[in-house]
């Protein structure tokens, strides 16, 4: 075969690749652009058939919850079930449930509907984490990740903001009835994804759902963390200190309002930036990704942001909590690509789904201990002491993560490519 034929090859394989990337970016760009429309438009539903505070605070409950009762089982589904297929499965029922949700006659009944679709989307995201990793080749995992990253901040920013227009010239149930649509349209274009199966060391294992497989799988988590105790203790550790992070996230409002004594419409100037600061951090990592390690990425992306915590903790202006929310934003998007690309290289993709669904479930858990206690605390404690404290403890926990991303030893695991990954059977 000559070289010009076989570069015309690796040309047409180029370019298909980047359409079925673009595809799935945009299947998922949609769901989340509805996410977005959803999230507004159920607040106001929930406190106009309510006017309860506390009824619109369980909504917020209900999403970690379901992680929680999900993700024990649905790893040992992802890894051995056509993950495309799941993917769109995931998207179609998430629409049937969401377009029902106005026709329930009760809180409670919405809330058990609320229930199904975050079980739901807690199939939908790990699949989809799975099929991104054996789609797109390891040397473009992490301008894809940055792709998505700034795909996710966009409906982070546009998607409130189309509420708000369909909740001024229509209503909430409008909004609710987009977000099913949205799913469906999601659904339909994932159909155009090639089908890529299963892996091969679970091709021909069994799929039947029991206790007993599910009590196997959790004995292969377990044998490959012991086999890789760096990757998957640095991953635990990177997404702890951002999920402490978001138990901060549950109490700014408190903080913004009640510590700093902002208006409403600076505390929304400030969830604004903090979205802008993101897309631009998206934007960024995208342009220079050739240019940015994976360790820097993350040791220095989520020390920064622990650093825009602090900020924000010792704040008493409006233009220096900009410049630490403004911070949080730009950083994170740098964090979250190198977390998620060093996740995808190092981590078995036969292993991923359960991997994935193990840790999730863990992190799942802390994240509603982590907020109580958070809320709890500030009870007794000023909150910006706890604010200051917390954020103190996050930069030096970056900081030491950081630095051993430097050890000769690592410099292995935070290749471009997944030469770092240890083969993996069971």
């Amino acid at each position: 075969m000559s070289n010009d034929h076989k570069k015309g090859e690796a040309e047409t394989s180029r370019r298909g690749g980047w359409k079925h990337a673009g595809l799935l970016l945009g299947g998922v760009g949609i769901s989340n652009l509805g996410d977005f429309i959803y999230i507004v438009a159920i607040n106001l539903m929930v406190l106009n058939m309510t006017q309860s505070p506390a009824a619109v605070a369980g909504l917020w409950i209900i999403s970690p919850i379901a992680s929680v009762c999900t993700k024990f089982w649905s790893g040992s589904l992802i890894d051995r079930y056509d993950q495309r297929q799941m993917m769109i499965g995931a998207d179609l029922v998430r629409a049937v449930l969401v377009a029902v949700l106005p026709l329930m006659p009760s809180l409670w009944m919405m809330y058990g509907v609320m229930f199904l679709v975050s079980m739901s989307s807690s199939i939908f995201v790990p699949s989809s984490q799975v099929y991104i990793t054996r789609l797109v080749p390891a040397e473009r995992r992490k301008r894809f990740n940055s792709l998505q990253a700034m795909i996710s901040s966009g409906a982070f920013i546009t998607g409130p903001a189309i509420a708000g227009v369909m909740l001024i010239y229509l209503s909430p149930v409008a909004a609710i009835y987009a977000n099913a649509a949205s799913f469906v349209v999601s659904a339909l274009i994932l159909m155009f994804l090639p089908r890529l199966g299963i892996g091969e060391q679970n091709r021909g294992t069994g799929t039947r759902l029991t206790p007993r497989l599910i009590a196997q799988d959790w004995r292969a988590v377990l044998h490959f963390s012991h086999q890789s105790g760096y990757v998957v203790g640095v991953y635990a550790l990177f997404q702890i200190i951002l999920v402490i992070g978001m138990s901060l996230d549950a109490q700014e409002v408190v903080f913004i309002r009640q510590v700093m004594n902002l208006s409403e419409s600076q505390y929304g100037a400030l969830m604004s930036v903090t979205g802008v600061g993101y897309l631009a951090g998206s934007l960024l990592v995208w342009l220079f990704a050739k240019h940015l390690p994976i360790r820097h990425m993350m040791g220095g992306g989520v020390l920064l942001v622990a650093l825009g915590y602090f900020l924000f903790a010792r704040s008493f202006s409006f233009e220096l909590a900009a410049f630490a929310f403004i911070m949080l934003g730009l950083c994170s998007a740098l964090a979250n690509t190198g977390l998620v690309t060093f996740y995808q290289n190092n981590i078995p993709v036969d292993l991923m789904g359960r991997m994935s669904s193990v840790l999730g479930l863990m992190l799942s858990a802390l994240q509603v201990i982590s907020i109580l206690a958070m809320g709890g605390v500030a009870e007794v404690i000023s909150l910006r002491t706890v604010y200051t404290v917390v954020s103190a403890i996050l930069m030096l926990g970056a900081l030491l993560l950081w630095l051993t991303s430097w050890f000769p030893s690592r410099q292995l695991f935070y290749g471009e490519h997944e030469s770092s990954k240890k083969s993996f059977s069971g």
